[in-house]
């Protein structure tokens, strides 16, 4: 059952990281949840939440970063 929730957080992953490099950018978050919810959200509550994630200190969340969250 792991494996598929760990799939399917993937690709919730995979859709806020809008280039494909493996990290989800204050911005792209900013911007995806902007389209998905219709609603906007301030660089500062981007930023606040990427950084909630953010272990490794790059200002990025990667899916190691995102799952680890999820998992909290």
């Amino acid at each position: 059952m792991t494996d598929i929730v760990k799939a399917a957080a993937r690709k919730v992953f995979e859709r806020y990281d809008l280039d494909g490099d493996g990290q989800v950018t204050a911005e792209e978050y900013r911007q995806v949840v902007s389209e998905l919810e219709g609603s906007e959200i301030t660089a500062e509550q981007a930023r606040a939440l990427v950084d909630s994630l953010d272990t490794d200190g790059d200002r990025q969340m990667s899916f190691e970063e995102f799952w680890a969250g999820m998992n909290a």
